[in-house]
Order: C-alpha cells, then sequence, then structure tokens
C-alpha cells in the first residue's frame, strides 16, 4: 500500500512539474534615472541622468509560477556632474552630462503570484560606447557664472570595459502577455579606470510584452 501511494505521488509531481513547464519570450523597452555613488561622488555633486533602455526577454518556468529569466539589454546609464571638484586641478570643477551605453545581461529568478510578481538575480555588462558633454569650469568665488575654461574629453579608455552588479524588482504582468516592470540594479564594482570608487547605481520602468507560453519541444 505504501509503495502505491508513494509510487502515486511521484507520479503526480513528475506530472505537475512537467505541466508547469513552459517558454516563452518577448521584448520590453522604457527609461529610467542613474547616477554614480560611492565614497567619492557626493549627491550635491553628482545628479541622476535620464536614460533609455530595451531588451529581448527569454523567460523558462521550471515550477508553478516560478521562472527563471534571462534577458539581453541595451542600456544607458550615466550620471551629471554639478560643479564636481573631487579629482579636479585646483580652482576648477566639471559640470555636464557623462553618459555610458552598456549591453547587459541579467540573470533574473521571478516569481509570480496571480498578475503580481517579484525578480530578483545578477547581471554583467560590457561597455560599447561613452559620450559626453562636459566642461571645465573655473571655481573662482569672482565669477558668476562660472567661465568655461576647457572641456574633459572622456573616451572609453578612462572606463572598465566589464561591469557587474545585482538586479532586484517587481511588477505586474497580464494574461495576454503585456507586464509593467520596476526595476533596480547596482553595481558591485567602480566603473573609472581611475582611483575612483564610482558604481552605476539605476532606476528603470519598462513596458513589455511575452508571447504565449510553449511547452518544451514545442517550437
Amino acid at each position: 500500500m505504501k509503495k502505491i501511494i508513494l509510487l502515486m505521488a511521484l507520479l503526480l509531481t513528475t506530472s505537475f512539474a512537467a505541466d508547469a513547464q513552459y517558454y516563452r519570450y518577448g521584448v520590453k523597452a522604457g527609461g529610467g534615472f542613474s547616477k554614480a555613488v560611492g565614497s567619492d561622488a557626493p549627491s550635491d555633486q553628482i545628479n541622476h541622468l535620464a536614460g533609455i533602455h530595451g531588451a529581448f526577454v527569454f523567460a523558462y518556468e521550471f515550477a508553478s509560477r516560478l521562472s527563471v529569466q534571462p534577458e539581453l539589454h541595451y542600456s544607458r546609464k550615466g550620471f551629471t556632474y554639478d560643479n564636481y571638484t573631487l579629482a579636479t586641478a585646483p580652482e576648477t570643477a566639471l559640470t555636464g552630462d557623462l553618459r555610458l551605453d552598456y549591453i547587459e545581461l541579467p540573470l533574473m529568478i521571478k516569481l509570480q503570484k496571480a498578475a503580481l510578481f517579484v525578480e530578483v538575480g545578477p547581471y554583467m555588462s560590457y561597455l560599447l560606447n561613452v559620450g559626453n558633454d562636459v566642461n571645465i569650469v573655473s571655481t573662482n568665488p569672482g565669477a558668476d557664472p562660472a567661465p568655461v575654461i576647457g572641456r574633459e574629453n572622456f573616451s572609453r579608455n578612462d572606463f572598465n570595459s566589464f561591469d557587474a552588479g545585482y538586479a532586484v524588482g517587481g511588477g505586474l504582468m497580464l494574461e495576454s502577455g503585456f507586464f509593467l516592470n520596476v526595476r533596480h540594479t547596482g553595481s558591485l564594482r567602480p566603473f573609472p579606470k581611475q582611483d575612483l570608487s564610482q558604481r552605476n547605481l539605476v532606476w528603470q520602468l519598462s513596458i513589455g510584452y511575452l508571447m504565449p507560453s510553449r511547452r518544451p519541444g514545442n517550437w
């Protein structure tokens, strides 16, 4: 009798797991805000920068309402210098936008309850391009507004090519496949090559669509 009960339980568990497994894929896009944080990124001298992102999404539900979701992102990060005086020449400061364009690979674990979901996971990214409109201005108190005395020409060689960090978020998934996602990502390593502790910090809001589910082997 015990063997029959165990066999039935095993069959039910296997059937449940097989029924839960499916693939979905789709896209998402949106905007957000990023900035640099660290001991040499004071909040009164480093401001948020608006950016955009887009991604291809692949989701595999391996248990009921629990899925793993790798993504391929394009993400623009960066920040705005606001009279930044650290790591500059005496009586000078930096002003303007620094933009960092990344290809990013998050690997999210997602738990869904009804239409709501939460997610967490690591990411790795590769720096594609650096753009900037950063000027060097004088901090002489007698000059108002501060005169521009030069331009800070950042290049990709000034920054680390690879970044890694964490991502955490949540959102709303509709039965139709459309979803709304809020996500926070934070870098775990500095992005400048020079001796600075600045790390990327990002908040993103995106909308997306996942195709209807497909069972394994049913492409």
